[in-house]
Order: structure tokens, then sequence, then C-alpha cells
């Protein structure tokens, strides 16, 4: 029974780590689209998870909610903060810190 139990573990955690993997590269997608939209220069390539919670999607669904962090350039010299939130696997809110949030 035990070995079931893990074996259970094991495939949830997989499942888990497998979308967490491909949430951070929709994630990193939608940060540099919007970086290029804002004619900016996304800074290391990536995002960085911050948050992670439950929420309710428009269908009164739960899904997994994730705040990610990143950084661009206006000018090459100053760093600036941008955040992205997705709901699910979808792209929920958008925001560079030097323009106005973007809503999806």
């Amino acid at each position: 029974m035990s070995e079931v139990l893990l074996l259970i573990a094991v495939v949830a955690f997989a499942l888990y780590w497998l979308n967490a993997i491909r949430c951070k590269d929709i994630a990193v997608e939608c940060a540099r689209r919007e970086c290029k939209r804002q004619d900016v220069q996304l800074l290391d390539q990536t995002v960085h998870q911050v948050r992670i919670s439950m929420s309710r999607d428009v269908n009164d669904r739960w899904r997994l909610w994730r705040e990610y962090h990143f950084e661009y350039s206006a000018d090459g010299v100053e760093r600036e903060q941008g955040k992205v939130t997705l709901l699910g696997n979808r792209l929920n809110h958008i925001a560079l810190e030097s323009f106005g949030p973007v809503v999806h």
C-alpha cells in the first residue's frame, strides 16, 4: 500500500514540475513579447516566480495563480521591474514599471 502512495506522490510531483516548466516558458514568452511591443530590452532573458496560490478562473474552476518578475531596460543602463501573472497556463496580467498595466 505504501508503495502505491509513494508512486502516486512521485507522479503528482512530476506532473506539477512539468506544468511549472511549461508555465515559466509561457511567462518568458509573454515578457519577451511585451518588451518587444514597448521597444525595451528584456534583461537576462528570463523570469523568476515570486508567488503561487490558488484562484478561480472565469468558469469558476480552481487554477494555480503564478506571479513572475523580470527585469528590463529602456535605455540600456537602468534596470526596471516587470511582472507577469498567469492563471492556469493563460496570461492574466502583465505590467512594466514605467508603462501602464496591460490586461489580456
